[in-house]
């Protein structure tokens, strides 16, 4: 049986086609609505920015303060009390408040070491991609340099050089992260110098500086975007491997590296010493990464159609 003839659409037809335009509202309401892993994501990175914020005024613990008579008290799961929840170090000190100390550190200098690669990298990649030739060429041959140079090596000849310090691990990692930003961004503005919205602003005579900041930059937002949040996790990764090397902050500053690097000599009689600032580094950099995968989906047209989880 022909199902549509003269122009007569069969019921069963009909009925299709109202259940598939019932269907897209929803369809296209579940690609905008936050997915499980977006949704823990952005929990543990809310979680991480009030613990950083107001965490040490809620504990209310010096976690510089000492007392020999509590050393490695466990948690309190583990036999512990609760005045020392999570237990102590072996100077007594309160690992609740050192963590969300920690966790200060952390964030401040993920976001910052990630804001200054950002900036960089997206200054060079608009430059290059837009304006091409000899600017292109000088830029791309600093991305292959870059590339060559290992991460530690820069990391070991700046602390040697200029001594450990938090400002000396932002510099470090701020000037070894912004190459992912300068390759992504070239290919945006290469894309887009030819667009016509671009030609049409060219024509009648808007500056290149001006085309960069008011036409070009909003549209490779997305993906700059996508790489921060990701790179916030790497950033605080590499901050905390520096720390525990003993080539990053000094050893009066709390960490979460250099806690972790404090307890290796209890491990086997109070793991808890650095498993728990091991713990705090894997759920920040989970949390980031998942934000981070959720907006790369959210962002990207090529993913939009379909949704990942």
């Amino acid at each position: 049986m022909v199902e549509q003839t003269a122009g007569r659409v069969s019921p069963h037809r009909a009925r299709q086609t109202a259940q598939d335009a019932a269907r897209a509202p929803r369809r296209a309401r579940s690609r905008r609505s936050l997915p499980l892993a977006g949704g823990i994501g952005l929990a543990l990175v809310v979680l991480l920015a009030l613990a950083a914020l107001v965490g040490p005024a809620i504990v209310g613990i010096d976690p510089a303060r000492q007392d020999l008579r509590g050393r490695l008290a466990p948690p309190v799961w583990d036999g512990g009390t609760a005045v020392h929840p999570l237990g102590t170090d072996q100077l007594g000190r309160d690992l609740l408040a050192r963590i969300v100390q920690g966790a200060r550190v952390s964030l401040a200098v993920g976001v910052t070491a990630t804001a200054i690669a950002g900036a960089i990298g997206v200054a060079l990649g608009l430059v290059a991609g837009y304006l091409g030739g000899l600017a292109d060429r000088l830029i791309s041959f600093a991305v292959d340099v870059q590339q060559t140079i290992p991460f530690v090596v820069v990391a070991i000849g700046v602390a040697t050089v200029l001594g450990p310090s938090l400002r000396n691990v932002i510099v470090v990692l701020a000037i070894t992260g912004w190459v992912g930003y300068a390759r992504i961004v070239r290919l945006q503005a290469m894309s887009l110098r030819r667009a016509p919205f671009v030609e049409a602003a060219r024509a009648i005579g808007v500056g290149p500086a001006r085309i960069l900041g008011r036409h070009v930059l909003p549209n490779v937002a997305g993906p700059v975007l996508v790489i921060a949040s990701q790179q916030v996790a790497a950033m605080i990764l590499y901050e905390a491997a520096l720390s525990y090397l003993g080539l990053g902050a000094p050893s009066e500053t709390i960490t979460w590296g250099g806690m972790v690097a404090g307890g290796r000599e209890t491990m086997t009689t109070a793991w808890w010493v650095s498993a728990l600032p091991g713990v705090a580094i894997a759920l920040t950099v989970l949390g980031f990464n998942l934000l981070g995968d959720w907006l790369r989906d959210l962002l990207d047209p090529a993913t939009r159609g379909g949704g990942r989880l």
